[in-house]
C-alpha cells in the first residue's frame, strides 16, 4: 500500500500543471458547498435562539393570509374589536395592538424613508417589546405621557445618518419634530433596528391613522398549550369577522410557525444555491475524468513494463483509482480550507451589516462529509479511465510509442 501512494504521489508530482487546472473544479465546488452550508447553518440557530429569548407562550396575529404580509403602509385590517376579541379568549393572559408603517424621517436636513412602530404604552408594553425582541440599551423606553418623545434602533444611532444622533437629539418624523429618550439594543432584525418608536397614540397622530392595527401580539395562559391556545383564538377571531374556517382573511401564528416559515424560505434559498454550486462539481468531475484518460494515453508504455514484471489487473486499476481519488481529496481539502475561510468572513459581514450574532457552524460531518464526496467524486471520475488502463495487453502496451 506505501508503494501504491508513494507512486501515486509521484505520477501527480509529475503533472504539476495539468493536477492543479484539474482541482480547480473540485476546489471551487466544495468551497461554495462548504461556505454555504456553514453559513445557512449558523444562521437558522441564530435566528433560533433569538426566538427563543422571546419565550415560546406568544401568538402573533396579523390581516391577511401569512405572518408577512401587513407590515405595508395602510394595509391593516384588524382593529379593536378584534383586540377584544383575543383578550375574551380564556387562554389568553394578555394582549396589545402595535402599527408599523414607513414613513420620511429627518435629521440635520437628511431625509430617509425608514420604519415607524406605535406601541401601546401601558401594561401591554412589556408583551409587544418582548414578541419584538427589544430592549433599552441607552436611555429609557416611550411612557404614556410621552407625545414627543421616541425611540430609535440601533442602526439610527449609528448608521443611517452621516452624523449619529443620540439621546436628547431632535428627528422629524413625517413633519413633526420629536425628541430621543431612548436607543434600543441591536435585535438583528433591520426593521427593528432601523425603526423610530412612538407611543401609540403619537404614532396614531403623526401616520394620520384613527383605528386598526398591523400586529396583535397576545400571551398564553401559564399551563395552557400554545397551539391549543391558537386555535382558541382563530375560534375567536373567526366568529368576530364572520369568516369560514379555511377562508381567514388573519394569520395566528406562534413562535414555532413562524420559525418553520423561516427555515422553509432558507432551505430553498441554500437548496438552489448549493445545487448551482453542484455545476463546478460536476466539471471538476469531468476534468479528473479527462486527465486520467490523457495520463493513460501517456503512460500506455509504463504500463506494458508493470504488467510484463507481473502487475495484476486490480494493481494497476487499484494505481489509477487511487491517483484519481487523491485528485478529488486534494480538491476537496483546499475547497475546504477555502470555504471554512469564506465561511467566517461571511458570518463577520452579515453580523455587522444585520448585528445578529452569526457563528458559521463547521462540525464533523461536514468537514468529513466534504472530504469524503470530494474523494468519492475523484474514484467515481476515475473508474473508466483506470478500467481501460488495465485492460491493455502487456505486449501491445510494450510495443507503444
Amino acid at each position: 500500500m506505501i508503494e501504491y501512494v508513494k507512486m501515486s504521489f509521484r505520477n501527480i508530482m509529475r503533472r504539476k500543471r495539468r493536477t492543479g487546472l484539474t482541482v480547480i473544479g473540485i476546489f471551487i465546488g466544495i468551497a461554495a458547498v462548504v461556505s454555504l452550508v456553514s453559513l445557512g447553518q449558523g444562521l437558522q440557530t441564530s435566528i433560533q435562539q433569538e426566538f427563543e429569548s422571546i419565550g415560546g407562550n406568544k401568538l402573533f396575529i396579523n390581516p391577511g393570509g401569512n405572518q408577512f404580509q401587513s407590515q405595508t403602509a395602510g394595509s391593516a385590517t384588524l382593529d379593536q374589536s378584534d383586540l377584544a376579541a383575543v383578550r375574551s379568549v380564556k387562554s389568553v393572559e394578555s394582549a396589545g395592538g402595535a402599527i408599523f408603517m414607513s414613513t420620511g424621517v429627518s435629521y440635520n436636513d437628511q431625509l430617509r424613508y425608514l420604519p415607524v412602530i406605535g406601541i401601546p404604552a401601558g401594561h401591554e408594553q412589556q408583551l409587544v417589546l418582548e414578541s419584538w425582541a427589544m430592549e433599552i440599551e441607552s436611555g429609557r423606553m416611550v411612557r404614556e405621557n410621552d407625545r414627543y418623545n421616541i425611540v430609535v434602533g440601533s442602526r439610527i444611532a449609528n448608521r443611517v445618518f452621516s452624523e449619529e444622533p443620540g439621546i436628547r437629539s431632535k428627528l422629524e418624523v413625517n413633519g413633526q419634530e420629536y425628541r430621543i429618550v431612548g436607543v434600543l439594543a441591536p435585535t438583528g432584525d433591520p426593521s427593528i433596528d432601523t425603526a423610530v418608536i412612538l407611543t401609540l397614540d403619537s404614532a396614531r397622530e403623526a401616520m394620520d391613522r384613527n383605528e386598526g392595527y398591523d400586529w396583535i401580539f397576545a400571551s398564553v395562559e401559564e399551563g395552557t398549550e400554545v397551539k391549543e391556545a391558537e386555535e382558541d383564538v382563530n375560534t375567536a377571531l373567526r366568529n368576530e369577522r364572520n369568516v369560514k374556517k379555511g377562508s381567514e382573511d388573519f394569520t395566528v401564528s406562534t413562535q414555532e410557525d413562524l420559525l418553520e416559515s423561516f427555515n422553509s424560505i432558507l432551505s430553498v434559498v441554500s437548496g438552489v444555491v448549493v445545487g448551482i454550486a453542484s455545476i463546478s462539481l460536476f466539471v471538476g468531475a469531468v476534468g479528473i475524468m479527462n486527465t486520467m484518460y490523457t495520463s493513460v494515453s501517456q503512460r500506455t508504455r509504463e504500463i506494458g513494463v508493470m504488467r510484463a514484471i507481473g502487475a495484476q489487473t486490480q494493481q494497476i486499476m487499484f494505481i489509477f483509482l487511487l491517483e484519481s481519488a487523491a485528485i478529488g481529496f486534494l480538491g476537496g481539502l483546499l475547497g475546504l480550507l477555502f470555504g471554512s475561510a469564506l465561511s467566517w468572513i461571511g458570518a463577520y459581514g452579515v453580523s455587522q451589516a444585520a448585528s445578529l450574532n452569526i457563528s458559521p457552524y463547521l462540525g464533523p460531518k461536514l468537514l468529513i462529509g466534504s472530504l469524503l464526496f470530494s474523494t468519492i467524486l475523484g474514484i467515481v471520475s476515475g473508474v473508466l479511465p483506470a478500467k481501460r488502463a488495465a485492460a491493455l495487453e502487456p505486449a501491445e502496451a510494450l510495443r507503444y510509442e
